[in-house]
């Protein structure tokens, strides 16, 4: 966030933004009745608060938040794969963890609440157009551009809410047969 510069002209650099978070997800201890047998050895709330806090030096794009249990944290990210790798990494290092469904991170401006919007595009071949366009579809995607490769491959792109991206690689998967 800071520039080194010329002393004869010391013009600074832009500021570097960072995406705000899009999903969050709930992290908390585990808490099922077969806690502590699945080979994790990091199980205390203490544990796991110093972890998710280390993450945040070198992680600027996560936030932590408490909720109002004291053993569960929400934590926010840029998307799905961001805390799936996030969750992935902790089991890795011994910890054991209650996981939240991901939930859609939505702000107040203006009076006005709005949510998240990515950009999506698809490249797949041409016999799984109709498929993929009905998948979209009840998902809120607006198709802003097909390209059609002389191939047989087709570029879909999509402006879609976040929410209608959880969950759409597996129907997606299914969909194209892999």
């Amino acid at each position: 966030g800071e520039t080194l510069a010329d002393l004869d002209d010391p013009r600074p650099l832009p500021v570097i933004t960072v995406d705000e978070p899009s999903l969050s997800m709930t992290i908390g201890i585990n808490t099922s009745p077969l806690s502590g047998r699945s080979g994790g050895t990091k199980l205390t709330a203490r544990l796991i608060k110093n972890r998710l806090d280390a993450e945040l030096i070198g992680n600027v794009s996560i936030r932590v938040i408490p909720t109002e249990r004291p053993d569960a944290w929400e934590v926010q990210a840029r998307g799905e794969l961001q805390l799936a790798i996030l969750v992935e990494q902790m089991r890795r290092e011994g910890f054991e963890l209650t996981v939240g469904k991901p939930q859609v991170v939505t702000r107040e401006i203006d009076g006005k609440l709005h949510e998240p919007v990515e950009q999506v595009s698809i490249d797949i071949p041409e016999e799984f157009v109709g498929a993929v366009t009905q998948l979209i579809a009840p998902r809120k995607g607006i198709m802003r551009e097909v390209i059609n490769f002389s191939a047989g491959w087709v570029r879909l792109d999509y402006r879609m809410p976040a929410r209608g991206l959880i969950g759409f690689r597996t129907d997606f998967l299914t969909e194209t047969r892999g």
